[in-house]
């Protein structure tokens, strides 16, 4: 084998990742609007307890995690599974007068920010496989949001 040959298999095997890497950045980016779109779903039919309409964009596995932000393994709790999920979702989205639930980016992809009296009290991050979401990350604790950048 030549030392052209092999330069140009290590090339290739370096390559790859960077590629693969590329690849998926551009992914993320083609994608980014529908994941917003399905924010934005999730945000209505939880809001107005449409479990129909969540039931179409929403794994059927969904995973919520509630960080409560106070530290430590007893401050998170998980709940599996579309019908628990859904009774998470409705409760903490439930309309009322002094709460708003605002669709912004979180941690650079699609996300909420649930404000009470103007001061945020919860954020909520999705995480997509495919078309569907399959973990909704919400973390409480307005301290861990103080330094919260107002757009």
């Amino acid at each position: 084998m030549s030392e052209i040959t092999r330069g140009a298999t290590a090339t290739g095997r370096m390559l790859g990742p960077a590629i693969a890497r590329c690849g998926w950045s551009v992914w993320e980016w083609l994608a980014r609007p529908l994941h917003y779109r399905a924010v934005h779903h999730l945000h209505v039919a939880a809001e107005t307890h449409d479990r129909d309409r969540l039931r179409t964009f929403v794994a059927p596995t969904v995973s919520v995690v509630v960080d409560s932000g106070h530290g430590g393994p007893s401050g998170i709790r998980v709940v599996q599974g579309f019908e628990d999920a859904s009774i998470v979702l409705e409760h903490g989205f439930t309309r009322t007068a002094d709460v708003l639930v605002d669709e912004r980016s979180v941690n650079n992809q699609a996300g909420l920010i649930i404000t009470r009296a103007g001061a945020p009290i919860a954020s909520v991050a999705v995480d997509f496989t495919g078309r569907f979401i399959t973990m909704i990350w919400i973390r409480l604790e307005p301290a861990g949001l103080r330094h919260w950048n107002s757009v």
